[in-house]
């Protein structure tokens, strides 16, 4: 979408991309391949100039930070076992993201609790379109239990954490929330390439870039693409010793108090455009996905407290939206750390 589109054309196209969202939500898995494949694309926020849809082509490469980011994974005691990045919220796996795309149909749900902030009050009094059925998703046993709504009829992403449904109030307790508006470039208020002061999430985080959307993904599947989206990793351990540092665009702050790491939160690696896919045994899902990191690459957006990892939709024992995939969480085998770059910011 252009930057110049009228907010009736974008509302029109919004609505339309919600309503179709709603009629996905009822296919087989084998009726939504078929649409996929019938070139049905996806909605995907935030202006066609976005760094969120942006692609790596044209960055130049930062040849001596490659060089120390490769040495670092090798050595590093959380990831010299794992010589590629991991997707967490899958096989039993629960640090995923509770994710939906909303739809008209859906009712109203509305954030409460110390998480919702001035920024964030939209979400609040005006809430988000949630299928009841979605929380039932959200994970018990962790602390984090994040999750991701991207609502285009509302028109804005809400990413909260901590997440406790009431059903009976239709409520969510969280204890930090952040929401950006899908008419804008999404960067947040507090970085300056911004185009829309309203956006707001921690550190300046692309909460949309945090998933392995189900729905992009079954339409690059069938369409032999990549998502189309920058992604996020969790990254092992970055180096923040001293404020004021430790981030760059488009992270506005950071985790302090890693030492010993690698990397600023926000920088951006992709897998070498040189590289072959194909020829490194991935497939399908797997396949998409490492398109996705070469075409669009992915941007440090937080420490994992393990080793570095992408963030799928969170599966459950009653809900797997990557079932008739291979999208695990071992299914990235085929690329190693050294077939990634670092880039210029």
């Amino acid at each position: 979408m252009s930057v110049s589109m009228s907010r009736r054309r974008f509302m029109r196209n919004s609505f339309a991309a919600a309503a179709a969202v709603g009629v996905a939500g009822r296919l087989s898995l084998a009726e939504s391949a078929v649409a996929a494949t019938a070139g049905t694309a996806p909605f995907v926020p935030y202006s066609a100039d976005s760094y969120f849809r942006s692609r790596v082509s044209g960055i130049p490469v930062d040849s001596a930070r490659t060089g120390t980011f490769r040495s670092f994974m090798k050595a590093h005691p959380d990831q010299k076992s794992f010589a590629y990045p991991r997707i967490a919220g899958l096989g039993g796996d629960q640090w995923g993201t509770t994710f939906h795309l909303s739809s008209a149909a859906d009712p109203v749900w509305r954030l409460r609790g110390t998480g919702v902030n001035a920024q964030t009050q939209i979400a609040s009094t005006q809430g988000i379109h949630i299928a009841d059925s979605v929380l039932k998703a959200v994970p018990t046993g962790t602390q984090d239990r994040p999750m991701l709504i991207v609502d285009p009829v509302f028109g804005y992403s809400v990413f909260a954490a901590d997440c406790v449904p009431d059903y009976t109030s239709r409520t969510i307790t969280c204890s930090s929330s952040g929401v950006t508006f899908h008419s804008s470039n999404g960067l947040d208020r507090r970085n300056p390439r911004t185009n829309d002061k309203r956006n707001f999430a921690s550190r300046g985080r692309l909460s949309d870039a945090g998933v392995i959307r189900p729905d992009l993904l079954n339409y690059a599947i069938a369409n032999n693409t990549g998502l189309g989206h920058v992604l996020q990793f969790w990254f092992v351990q970055t180096e923040a010793t001293t404020f004021g540092t430790g981030y760059c665009n488009p992270m506005v702050g950071c985790e302090m108090r890693q030492v010993g790491g690698w990397g600023a939160e926000g920088e951006r690696l992709c897998i070498d455009p040189s590289i072959d896919l194909t020829k490194r045994g991935l497939t399908g899902a797997a396949l998409a996905v490492a398109r996705t990191l070469q075409q669009n690459g992915a941007y440090i957006g937080d420490n994992s407290g393990s080793s570095t990892m992408l963030k799928g939709a969170q599966v459950t024992s009653s809900y797997n939206p990557y079932a008739g995939t291979n999208l695990g969480r071992d299914c990235l085998k085929g690329i190693t750390w050294d077939d990634f770059i670092v880039l210029k910011s």
